[in-house]
């Protein structure tokens, strides 16, 4: 059961953040390993709150897996939560939390824990899901910059990671 915890500070302001985490349909565009995401829906429903149901494919080399996700981000818990639905894993919970600093600043709280069903799956497979976790900040942090430029510019705190 993999699992990986990060907390990263960026010099951005976290509804900036959240929006980038929260736009999952773009992550073919950027995040390391994933070449498809279906949205099958998206719903707001309490204020505050986004609940996106879509299917994405990640592949390493020849090898690609698919599975259904249900994303759910909270603006007032400044939250982001994920977990598959449907799949070849066991379980796979994703959490991003968005703690601001100030206007210009956010620390970023980054986990995922996942399992495979099938052990010989899993070690084949894992090998694809460790590469894209262990990039996935690194990967956001570099969508962030594009996005927002003149953000990226002042962001002197950038850069500064903790691995838990």
């Amino acid at each position: 059961m993999p699992s990986t915890k990060k907390t990263r500070l960026l010099g951005y302001g976290w509804s900036e953040l959240f929006d980038l985490v929260l736009d999952v349909k773009s992550y073919p565009e950027f995040v390391p390993h994933c070449r498809a995401v279906k949205m099958l829906s998206c719903k707001r429903q309490e204020p505050g709150k986004t609940i996106i149901i879509s299917r994405m494919t990640v592949g390493f080399l020849t090898f690609q897996i698919d599975y259904a996700n249900r994303t759910v981000g909270d603006e007032i818990a400044r939250r982001i939560s994920v977990e598959a639905i449907d799949g070849p894993m066991r379980y796979l919970r994703v959490g991003w939390n968005f703690e601001a600093l100030d206007e210009d600043h956010t620390q970023l709280h980054f986990s995922v824990d996942y399992e495979f069903n099938n052990p010989v799956l899993g070690a084949v497979a894992s090998r694809a899901f460790n590469a894209m976790f262990g990039e996935i900040l690194n990967a956001f942090e570099r969508r962030a910059a594009r996005l927002f430029p003149k953000r990226a510019a002042g962001g002197a705190a950038r850069g500064r990671s903790r691995q838990v």
